[in-house]
């Protein structure tokens, strides 16, 4: 995929989206945590770490054993990194003095827009990445979101994860509403993500989103996509208008 939109200049890098107080945990004193923009400097270990936890934990992943696919690692990876260019993806980390220390989550955010040139599936490395790249074109085919929401770009999300030791924070549900200030300060009035598994589709709900679509996974049977044995039956397109004054 070809992504249009560049992070503008009037936006310097660096931003904290939001700050927060976890819970206390097994007797242990709550952490202070915060949102922040993916430093540079931590890409790889961000990227290293989603690939190691979103890739083993996601149950679509999971059904067409992508973790074991050294082809659709290679073109997922380098998929992420072209994401990671716009400049867009955030981090959480545990904070101590109003400074970021450890590394405990991470979501890759993309902006699509109108004038996108949409991949070409064919032309995908790793059988196991291009079934599961027909799954989420098939789902974000099922509704024009530009139309939808009226927009020409939209914030959308290609992996979120947590540390399995820092879980149970809801660092998941802030990570996916610090959208919000992002879009805002972007200009940026919606955002837009397909939703694979039944945790996420919750958490997106209790976090505002509207289902636009449902993608029956047995659907894709006649595509050549067999993801019988899924934990989640189907996949919700779901979305948010953002307005701000």
């Amino acid at each position: 995929m070809a992504l249009r939109w560049e992070r503008p200049a009037n936006v310097p890098r660096g931003q904290v989206w939001s700050r927060f107080k976890g819970r206390e945990l097994n007797g242990k004193a709550p952490n202070m945590y915060q949102i922040r923009d993916m430093e540079e400097t931590d890409r790889k270990q961000c990227l290293d770490m989603i690939q190691e936890t979103f890739l083993r934990d996601e149950p679509l992943c999971d059904i067409l054993n992508i973790p074991s696919d050294p082809p659709s690692i290679a073109t997922i990876r380098s998929n992420w990194e072209a994401f990671a260019d716009q400049g867009i993806c955030i981090a959480c980390y545990t904070e101590v003095d109003g400074e970021p220390r450890d590394l405990v989550g991470f979501n890759i955010l993309l902006v699509k827009t109108k004038d996108d040139e949409e991949e070409d599936l064919e032309k995908v490395k790793g059988e196991p990445w291009k079934k599961l790249l027909k799954t989420l074109t098939a789902a974000e085919n099922l509704v024009n979101v530009f139309e939808h929401y009226d927009v020409d770009t939209y914030l959308t999300s290609s992996g979120l994860t947590v540390l399995p030791e820092h879980r149970g924070q809801n660092i998941g549900a802030r990570l996916i509403e610090a959208r919000k200030p992002i879009c805002k300060a972007f200009n940026i009035h919606a955002a837009c993500t397909v939703f694979t598994a039944i945790t996420s589709q919750v958490l997106a709900a209790k976090c505002g989103y509207e289902v636009l679509a449902e993608l029956d996974y047995k659907d894709m049977l006649k595509h050549g996509v067999d993801l019988e044995g899924s934990t989640t039956p189907s996949a919700f397109v779901m979305g948010i208008k953002y307005e701000f004054s």
